[in-house]
């Protein structure tokens, strides 16, 4: 009877822990700027994550010198792993890039992918970051980046600017 109220009091223990530590993953959902991700408290592996990303400098002067031609939205998962480094990784490309808030729509999604956002941007999957030059999709990024943020980026922009032509 002893070794079953100890393993009972032992295994109630470890679920409680396990329960404590998954709950910092808090989800945020709806529109999401940059100052709550760098402010809260549950999301710290922002902040170490937008110092941590040294970008590709040719990638990044390209977008420097395109920057007024597109504007992004973002969709992204506070629980996901994905997102917690693309999206770090993202602002940091941005913020070098001398890119204002404005231009980075962000939106918080649940597990379910539901987002509150006023449009449906049709996301199968986080982090998804989509590309709008003059108010018409350019292009997408979705999970993780086939080069690397600025590299898509800048790649989806050239291709963008060669169909204009």
């Amino acid at each position: 009877m002893r070794l079953k109220t100890l393993l009972l009091g032992s295994g109630l223990l470890c679920s409680t822990l396990a329960w404590a530590q998954n709950g910092n993953d808090k989800v945020l959902k709806g529109k999401i700027d940059m100052k709550t991700l760098m402010q809260d408290q549950s999301t710290a592996w922002f902040y170490k994550g937008v110092n941590n990303y040294q970008p590709n400098d040719n990638m990044l002067n390209y977008l420097k010198a395109n920057r007024s031609n597109y504007n992004l939205v973002v969709v992204m998962g506070t629980w996901d792993e994905a997102s917690r480094k693309i999206v770090p990784e993202l602002y940091n490309v941005m913020i070098k890039a001398g890119s204002p808030d404005e231009q980075v729509l962000m939106f918080g999604a649940d597990q379910k992918l539901e987002t509150d956002a006023p449009t449906d941007y049709k996301v199968k999957k986080v982090p998804t970051i989509i590309v709008f030059r003059d108010g018409k999709e350019a292009g997408r990024i979705v999970g993780e980046p086939k080069e690397s943020v600025e590299g898509d980026l800048a790649r989806i922009i050239l291709n963008s600017s060669k169909k204009e032509q």
